[in-house]
């Protein structure tokens, strides 16, 4: 049985795939797209010239969480790094470069706001990490490398934290 959460994760990868495929065709044409919200500090929802709207897990970053549901816990920063990317790209127009599909249907990709890199600008600024786990071939994580190691030095953001812990640790220990 197909369940309507299949339908649309199969919905999302088709089209994200008609846009990879259509940005590799026209690699000088930028595709622009309108941020509607982020859920969270790695996450964003965007709309599309045609109306059609994406889910956009920024790549090569790992944002706190943010609680979806009632009584459940948000991670220390969580709201903060939510609010951060929300007050800096929500409503704006922005390009983005796209990597590859999640097992979610989520598009993984870099945002850009004119050449401003916004993934980056999340770890620089202390309101992500770097992601831990595996990532496509063709991102080049050292800039967020080093960005993470300036922050952390500077105590920004998440680095300020007496005892921080990732996120990865975060939904470890506090699942459901």
């Amino acid at each position: 049985m197909i369940t309507p959460q299949i339908k649309n994760i199969f919905r999302n990868m088709l089209v994200l795939n008609t846009i990879l495929f259509s940005q590799a065709a026209f690699a000088d044409t930028e595709l622009k797209y309108k941020v509607l919200k982020c859920h969270d500090g790695d996450t964003c929802q965007v709309l599309s010239t045609d109306n059609m709207k994406l889910k956009i897990r920024l790549i090569g970053i790992d944002a706190p969480e943010v609680s979806n549901r009632k009584n459940k816990v948000n991670q220390p920063y969580g709201v903060e790094s939510k609010d951060f990317i929300n007050n800096l790209i929500k409503g704006k127009s922005v390009t983005l470069k796209n990597y590859a599909t999640d097992p979610f249907g989520r598009s993984l990709s870099e945002i850009f706001l004119e050449k401003l890199n916004v993934n980056l600008k999340m770890v620089d600024s202390g309101m992500a990490e770097v992601y831990k786990g595996k990532m496509d071939k063709n991102f080049d994580v050292t800039p967020y490398l080093e960005a993470e190691k300036k922050a952390k030095k500077e105590k920004i953001g998440i680095w300020s934290l007496p005892n921080y812990q990732s996120p990865k640790d975060f939904r470890v220990t506090h699942k459901n």
